[in-house]
């Protein structure tokens, strides 16, 4: 599998430098250090592609072809940030038939804040006159993947996962894909307090507790749930197989 810069495969990314001067992170330098997702994803995936990935991912027989840091998509037809994928990687069947993966990595990173905690923030802007759409979006991604939750159920749940599984839809349509799998890296560190990892596993359940109509409480490392259909709208299909995954590496040990 090449690493490259907006998928495409004449711009590859072979070392560190490459990583950051190509596809930097949101917060640029100040996000490029040891102990933070961006710089422990590179040095992890620099290595080749990693065996957890790839076991999570055996039963679908993948051929693995292209894999772009921090790739930006659309979900909707607002101005501003859509979805950042830490990574976003393409991939085909047995049936050479295309599958779009998306991974959202994380060391001592949280999921951000609570959809509710958005909408208020949104509410005091516009009370300030600060033009936004985020709540627009909020509304439209709520028909297109949860149409039927009630809405403080809804407000409870991370957005950064809402906006993480509209982006694996979103880049999976737009590739004419036939399936979406969305999976959460977590890269434990004995630097990082457990508290932040419990938290975002609590995040993550609840998340899959919404998402499947309590048919499934948690979700557990190396567990990959689905498939899920959805509503959709424009960008987010109705018609693609979303799956949903978790795996953890460990890391304590520096990765050389």
């Amino acid at each position: 599998m090449k690493i490259c810069k907006n998928l495409d495969p004449k711009n590859e990314i072979i070392s560190l430098n490459d990583w950051l001067s190509k596809c930097p992170p949101q917060g640029g330098k100040r996000h490029w250090v040891d102990g933070r997702s961006s710089k422990d994803t590179a040095l992890y995936w620099l290595q080749g592609t990693p065996k957890e990935f790839t076991d999570i991912l055996k039963k679908f027989n993948l051929t693995f072809e292209l894999c772009s840091p921090e790739l930006v998509t659309k979900i909707d037809r607002y101005q501003g940030n859509s979805r950042n994928h830490d990574l976003l990687i393409l991939a085909k069947n047995s049936n050479s038939e295309r599958v779009v993966i998306s991974i959202e990595s994380k060391v001592d990173e949280s999921f951000g804040n609570t959809i509710g905690s958005k909408l208020r923030v949104i509410e005091k802007l516009k009370q300030k006159g600060t033009p936004t759409n985020v709540d627009k979006r909020i509304e439209i991604l709520k028909r297109a993947i949860f149409p039927n939750v009630y809405q403080d159920i809804f407000e409870s749940i991370r957005y950064q996962l809402l906006t993480a599984i509209a982006g694996t839809l979103s880049e999976a349509k737009k590739q004419e894909a036939k399936k979406a799998i969305f999976i959460v890296q977590n890269l434990p560190t004995s630097a990082v307090p457990s508290k932040k990892h419990l938290n975002n596993q609590l995040d993550f359940d609840y998340f899959i507790k919404v998402l499947t109509n309590g048919n499934h409480h948690s979700i557990s490392d190396n567990e990959l749930l689905g498939p899920f259909l959805f509503t959709g709208n424009d960008f987010i299909p109705n018609n693609i197989e979303l799956w949903i995954g978790k795996y953890s590496v460990d890391i304590s040990t520096p990765i050389k």
